[in-house]
Formats: structure tokens, sequence, C-alpha cells
């Protein structure tokens, strides 16, 4: 660089310029990755610096196809990062590829999040979060009231004379303590939480409604 320094000042001194002017408007520039003195830079394959936009990123998603019609322009988008503990960054979805990698069955859609503060950095790790309110929402039922079988999955429904019924269906979604369920049940059933072996087809029972942590009460609390 020292060289082409005394050969040739004033170009050098109008990318300094260029340079100088880009990071009063926000911009991040990289290290420079030939620095060597003496070394010859080659018009169009001698990388010496890189560029970044800071004020707007955009971070690329790759949405599963189970999820990939629920994705629209203009959706809000909630951004966390690991390093930055109890912050969220809102963001908006820009545009999706409209079409499904073979490979991964995955629609890459771009969020892009305002970066006012320049918290945020280019290359960063993040976890989206890309809700939306669904017109047809499903049933839901505990992780732990399937009964998996060779034949199939099946939930255990108590019906209004308290008879069960092993009742086949077909699940979707994974929530963890949760599971969706596509088909075989409706809004309202009542099913069996963690059936045992005593739970058979036609067996009578007296239903216990499950005690939740919403439901249990407020601990008492006595002054001093």
């Amino acid at each position: 660089m020292r060289r082409l320094l005394r050969r040739r000042p004033g170009r050098i001194q109008r990318w300094w310029r260029w340079l100088r002017a880009l990071s009063s408007s926000r911009l991040a520039c990289g290290d420079a990755i030939t620095d060597d003195v003496g070394t010859l830079v080659n018009a169009g394959n001698t990388l010496l610096f890189r560029v970044a936009q800071m004020g707007t990123l955009r971070a690329y998603v790759n949405v599963p196809q189970t999820s990939a019609n629920s994705i629209r322009v203009g959706q809000p988008a909630l951004l966390s990062i690991p390093t930055l503990p109890g912050r969220s960054f809102p963001g908006t979805v820009a545009r999706t590829a409209n079409s499904l990698d073979p490979a991964s069955r995955t629609m890459l859609v771009e969020v892009r999040v305002p970066n006012p503060n320049g918290v945020l950095l280019p290359g960063m790790y993040a976890q989206v979060d890309l809700s939306s309110p669904r017109t047809n929402p499903p049933v839901l039922v505990p992780g732990d009231a399937l009964i998996v079988r060779a034949d199939g999955t099946e939930v255990a429904v108590v019906g209004s004379d308290h008879t069960v019924h092993l009742q086949k269906i077909q699940v979707g979604r994974d929530y963890g303590d949760k599971l969706e369920v596509i088909s075989g049940l409706q809004l309202g059933d009542m099913v069996i939480a963690n059936p045992g072996d005593a739970v058979v087809e036609g067996v009578k029972v007296e239903p216990v409604p499950v005690e939740t942590a919403a439901d249990k009460p407020a601990p008492k609390t006595t002054g001093n």
C-alpha cells in the first residue's frame, strides 16, 4: 500500500474520502484483507475491504413447509439474540422466495430489522418469531395423552355417558408439552391425560378435571 500511495496519491485520497463519507453515514467498514506492503492489487479479483450498511439489517429465515403458507409480506417479526438476553428487536417480513427448497422443504424469508443504535452486528445469530393468527386454530392435547400403537396414534376420549372410546387421530406440530391434532378430535372433547393400561375401549370412568397451575389457588401470606 505504501508504493500505491507514492505512485497514485490522488486516487488513494479519493478512496479515503469516500470511506470517511460512508463511515459518517453509519456504514461500517471491515478490516482490509490485503494490507501487506508491496502486495500487487489486481482489478476485479483482489478484495481490499467490505462495507456493511448498519441502519437496517436483513435476517434470512428458512421457514418449514408446514408454516410457509402463513407467511405474508409486511407481517411483523420479532428477533431475539442469545448474546443479548432480555432484549427483542422488531422487524418486518420484506419478501419471500415464494417457493420451497426441494432439498430442505423450506422457504427462504427475508426480514428487515431497524438498527438505529447499531446494537445488532452483521453476522449475528438470531432467533426469529413469525407468529401470526390462524383462521382455524388447531386442537391441542397434552403430549402424555397419546397412545402410540402399531396401527396408529390414539387418544382416550370420554363420552357424555362416561364411556371411554379410543379415537384415532392425526398429529400435526409438536409444541413440546402439547401436540396439534389435525383430525380425529373436536373442540370440547374430553381426553384422558396419561392413560394407563386400565383404559380400554368401552370401560366406564368417572372424569376428574386436571388441575393446572392457573387453577391452583395462590399461597396465603401472613403479615409480620
